[in-house]
């Protein structure tokens, strides 16, 4: 196989991993099938791997196949600071739409920042042309990441061994028209290669439009939102999951730019704190009683 075809193979691996991991607790139905009677602690137990161990492992200790992907470290549930707060408390936190006090560190300036990049972003999702940009990332995977990184700021497992720092794709292109580009790609520049001999013409083509892409927002997006909502906002697969209910929504740019900035704003944040990688609230999934379920699981093992 082709380093080219290697490489597509590695990016499809990870998209998939991706995909699950944005939903990494929901089951295939609007409730999981817990048990009816019994006790609270055996129906949370039930709840508590359907919806929870993905992140927080399944003793709880914030360790799970699912933080692990995301590269996150979740809270330890079994820690007397979580456990201490009353079940009132964290039922309202868990249905609540503000940041856990029990999630991972939070700063309102880098959420600021990231839902700024996303309002700057989520506009262009209606006007690519989504094909190109597919095949360009393929394309770039393969010949340009290496240098430029995923992302296009130069963290590229080649461009980290040391020499001239590859250049930051966000900002360099601004500087070229698309040919500048497909020029730059066909000769090369100061310590790039030229591609002339190795890649055709709608390849280069393909990989001007995704670096065309690459900015802050998409960085954001395709890290917490594009698992679930797809790389053009119109959602991964709806027809494979058993409950519709459950597909994440399309993502519709155009009514949201016909908001007035701060409803804008309002509701790209509301959207960023359900879809980012931190604790979900869970007011459409489960209800007071389940959740109980829960608690009352959590504190029979601590």
């Amino acid at each position: 196989m082709s380093r080219r075809g290697r490489s597509a193979v590695v990016l499809v691996a990870v998209t998939l991993v991706a995909a699950a991991a944005c939903q990494p607790t929901r089951p295939a139905s609007p409730r999981p099938v817990a048990p009816s009677t019994g006790s609270p602690v055996a129906r949370g137990a039930v709840l508590y791997a359907g919806y929870c161990a993905g992140c927080h492992g399944s003793d709880g200790s914030g360790v799970g196949p699912v933080a692990d992907v995301l590269r996150m470290r979740p809270s330890n549930l079994r820690d007397p600071a979580v456990l201490a707060r009353t079940d009132r408390a964290l039922v309202d936190a868990l249905l609540g739409d503000a940041p856990l006090p029990t999630a991972p560190r939070w700063s309102a300036v880098a959420e600021a920042l990231q839902v700024d990049a996303l309002l700057a972003y989520l506009p262009s999702l209606a006007t690519q042309n989504w094909a190109r940009v597919r095949a360009g990332r393929f394309a770039y995977e393969s010949t340009c990441a290496p240098c430029h990184g995923t992302y296009g700021t130069g963290e590229g497992v080649i461009g980290a061994l040391g020499g001239p720092p590859p250049a930051d794709l966000p900002r360099v292109r601004e500087r070229y028209t698309d040919a500048g580009l497909d020029g730059v790609i066909r000769q090369g520049a100061g310590a790039m290669l030229a591609f002339d001999d190795l890649l055709p013409r709608s390849e280069r083509r393909a990989i001007v439009a995704y670096v065309r892409i690459l900015s802050p927002g998409h960085r954001t997006y395709d890290t917490y939102c594009a698992g679930c909502h797809g790389d053009d906002g119109r959602g991964v697969h709806p027809e494979d999951v058993a409950s519709p209910a459950l597909a994440a929504p399309p993502i519709d740019s155009a009514a949201l730019v016909r908001l007035d900035p701060a409803a804008r704003r309002a509701q790209v944040l509301h959207m960023f704190r359900r879809e980012r990688g931190l604790m979900p609230h869970f007011r459409d999934i489960l209800g007071e009683a389940q959740l109980r379920d829960v608690l009352a699981y959590l504190r029979s093992t601590s």
